[in-house]
């Protein structure tokens, strides 16, 4: 039987018109390029060649042979092409707000792992906006609202922002019941978060500059503050969905925040699309965050 070096061989012979010519192609010796050539015909019961002192044709057969072979070998090198770049392989860099990554990602991070064993991972938890291109990240899972831009976005799932606090705290200060009541009480929040807009009982647009006493620069210490009854905050509902199970924090739901979605959503630039391990990182993240 015949295999795939005989069938390259039978190839170069063809194109150089030499057996000598070929094995110098293919950086073999003369000698096991007749020997393929031979084996390749006595497997087919044809005479591929015509044979003389000084070089060879392909014989009416051998023309015909040519013809469905080179396109066979053709296309088995795009196979070969394709399934490897399909492989999941190589370092992703990934930005990622903190609490997706600690409360939804980590707990099912090693059985990712476990289906991609050729890929390695770097995270960036960070909840302020990261430029992908600027600084080297692959992917990025970004909440609330997206700006026009050139990266591609897919939403993963919807998440409701809610204003938040501890039972402590609202036993201390009562519960907030009016807009000037959320004036007045003590807020601890991001540094972005320099106003809160609200619907009023007429369903009017309000927007309240809260006070700020303590600033965080991570999602989970605000969250830890709020649990200490340090002030209220303002949350992606998602986030502290565990603290409100416990009770440990509870929903201050005087008003409407306007508006209450904060999406989540699933970044990444025009080529990462493509890359096989952002889009199995991407299958990932659909299949832990869809279901909430």
């Amino acid at each position: 039987m015949y295999n795939l070096q005989d069938l390259e061989s039978f190839v170069a012979v063809a194109h150089t018109g030499s057996l000598t010519s070929a094995a110098n192609q293919l950086g073999i010796s003369t000698a096991t390029t007749s020997h393929r050539i031979s084996k390749l015909e006595g497997a087919l019961s044809l005479v591929l060649f015509h044979r003389n002192s000084r070089n060879v044709s392909l014989t009416a057969e051998g023309e015909v042979f040519l013809e469905r072979i080179e396109q066979i070998l053709i296309d088995l090198k795009q196979a070969e092409i394709d399934a490897g770049s399909c492989s999941v392989r190589g370092h992703l860099r990934v930005t990622v707000s903190p609490w997706v990554l600690n409360r939804y990602l980590m707990p099912r991070l090693s059985e990712f792992l476990g289906a991609h064993s050729g890929l390695t991972l770097e995270f960036q938890p960070i909840d302020r906006y990261v430029p992908l291109v600027e600084e080297r990240q692959d992917c990025a899972i970004r909440i609330g609202q997206l700006s026009d831009s050139a990266l591609v976005a897919r939403k993963i799932c919807n998440n409701e922002r809610v204003i938040c606090a501890s039972p402590n705290l609202l036993s201390k200060i009562g519960q907030p019941k009016t807009i000037p009541d959320l004036l007045s009480a003590p807020w601890v929040s991001l540094p972005w978060q320099i106003k809160v807009e609200l619907l009023n009982p007429k369903k009017e647009s309000q927007m309240i500059a809260i006070q700020r006493p303590i600033l965080f620069r991570q999602s989970d210490s605000l969250t830890e503050a709020a649990k200490q009854g340090l002030g209220l905050a303002l949350k992606s509902k998602l986030a502290i969905q565990q603290e409100l199970d416990e009770g440990s924090l509870v929903e201050v739901k005087l008003n409407q925040l306007a508006p209450s979605q904060a999406p989540i959503w699933f970044v990444t630039t025009s080529e990462g699309k493509n890359s096989p391990k952002v889009k199995a990182f991407r299958d990932f993240v659909f299949s832990v965050l869809e279901k909430n």
